[in-house]
């Protein structure tokens, strides 16, 4: 017992250990740089109609504890968004040893991993600084989705109730925080219905389940309204977000064969502005070279200044001639108007869309484990297929550990645990890359920015799947040597 005691002091020692190195490496870059301030940090800043609530609202809490304690409160933030981010890679590096036989070797490079990135974004990239000490939303964004994504895994992994509520909240601050994490909405009814109800059987829990999902998706809704009502006086969501699927339909639209697609003659005449300044501007889809990476990055280029050079000044001047509005008024017709231009141009010609599309998908998914780029695009395409094949044997492996009349010793079960646990966690972080990509894809182009969130999660699962197959091949070994010798 005293031993027992001992070696559970020894490794809550250890654990500290790791959250401290975590919590100085973060710390670094805002002592180093302090905070940064991006092109979109003065509308988190300024409160602006367009931003969705979370992140403003913690600005604002910053600015409060600025007020009491006389610390910069831009400092404030990025020290907290810091110590958030040391918190989500010492839980990547957590769950990683318990579900490893205690793996230290594996905790450490989970950890790492997450280093990685922020390594890469700092001293790599050419934004030259981590997103922790950035005024932006991935500043808190990235350690949130690893955090739902290892609260998702350890509710599938261990069925605690504690851990669904966890997922539940995070998933709830990431949609608050950037529309953009209704992927975590998606990856959720995605892993609760293969456990739930193909896996297990389970129909009205499977049920509950998305129910609670849709429960977070209004909840969002509520707090985004309340928030605008607080700051505005105004009962309405956010605005902007039908800007971003306009952007991608002017992109690859042809103004003669698209503007007869317009019923109301206003908003022809505004397509026709639009298109006319696109045009000469040459930011339309026809004036890319050809190849998906010239294409999706021509789109890159075109995307803000089509949306914010073009699309804002010429609806924002009709409607400050037209009416007398207020903010709220005049962003509310704001999205009539890109609404209804999207509602016409989606009945465009697909073909161009389409691959604007595809283009677009397959950049978000090489940035998601590397750089876009033609050599990087064959690693990440042979790291998503090496990956697959793994898994696919990992599973043959299982099946063959769980034949009747196979070995059942506890060194196969304990195998097999460890097998379910890699594959529950691959699935779940490959289908946060993949339906972020898809996602992404669509309304907007596929920059690392909105890539990176499940980068170090990606290599975590391929070293969970490479200490798999060593101890696979391991025990294969073990066992075909015992059957020898019998």
């Amino acid at each position: 017992m005293e031993r027992n005691k001992r070696e559970f002091r020894k490794t809550d020692r250890w654990e500290y250990l790791l959250l401290g190195v975590c919590i100085a490496f973060y710390l670094l870059f805002p002592l180093l740089d302090g905070p940064v301030w991006c092109v979109d940090s003065g509308g988190y800043v300024s409160m602006h109609i367009t931003r969705e609530p979370l992140y403003p609202v913690f600005l604002a809490l910053c600015r409060g504890i600025s007020g009491i304690s006389k610390i910069d409160a831009l400092l404030i933030a990025v020290i907290l968004q810091s110590l958030l981010a040391a918190v989500a890679a010492w839980s990547v590096g957590w769950t990683v040893r318990r579900v490893k036989q205690d793996s230290r070797i594996l905790q450490i490079l989970a950890v790492l991993f997450q280093f990685a990135v922020t390594l890469l974004c700092r001293f790599a990239a050419r934004r030259g600084s981590a997103y922790t000490d950035s005024i932006l939303t991935e500043g808190l964004g990235l350690s949130l989705f690893v955090l739902f994504s290892i609260s998702l895994f350890l509710q599938v992994w261990t069925g605690r109730n504690r851990y669904l509520c966890w997922t539940l909240l995070f998933s709830f601050l990431l949609v608050s925080l950037r529309k953009q994490m209704m992927v975590t909405l998606i990856v959720m009814g995605i892993v609760f219905l293969w456990h739930e109800l193909i896996r297990n059987r389970r129909k009205w829990r499977c049920l509950c389940l998305i129910v609670m999902i849709f429960g977070v998706l209004l909840a969002s809704k509520a707090f985004d309204r309340c928030y605008q009502y607080a700051v505005r006086g105004v009962w309405m969501e956010h605005s902007g977000n039908s800007m971003g699927i306009l952007c991608t339909l002017l992109y690859s639209s042809d103004v003669e064969r698209d503007a007869g697609l317009f019923e109301d003659e206003t908003t022809r005449q505004l397509y026709g502005k639009i298109m006319r300044q696109a045009e000469e501007q040459h930011l339309l889809y026809r004036y890319a070279e050809p190849g998906w990476l010239s294409v999706s990055s021509h789109y890159a280029d075109s995307y803000d200044a089509i949306g914010y050079g073009i699309v804002n000044p010429v609806v924002e001047s009709y409607i400050a001639e037209q009416f007398r509005y207020s903010e709220a008024e005049a962003a509310m017709k704001y999205d009539e108007i890109c609404g209804e231009m999207s509602h016409a141009l989606f009945r465009q010609a697909w073909m161009p869309l389409l691959q604007v599309y595809f283009y677009n998908l397959w950049k978000g998914l090489v940035n998601s484990v590397a750089r876009a780029g033609h050599l990087l695009s064959l690693y990440a395409a042979a790291a998503y297929l090496a990956v697959g094949a793994a898994v696919c044997w990992l599973i043959w492996q299982r099946r063959k550990l769980n034949r009747p009349g196979e070995q059942t010793s506890d060194t196969c079960r304990a195998l097999t645990k460890q097998i379910d646990g890699t594959l529950y966690f691959t699935l779940i972080v490959m289908a946060g890359i993949v339906v972020n990509a898809l996602v992404v894809g669509l309304i907007i182009f596929a920059q690392p920015r909105y890539m990176l969130y499940g980068m170090g999660l990606f290599y975590t699962a391929c070293s969970m799947i490479v200490y798999d197959l060593a101890v696979c091949w391991k025990t294969g070994r073990s066992v075909n040597a015992h059957s020898v010798r019998t």
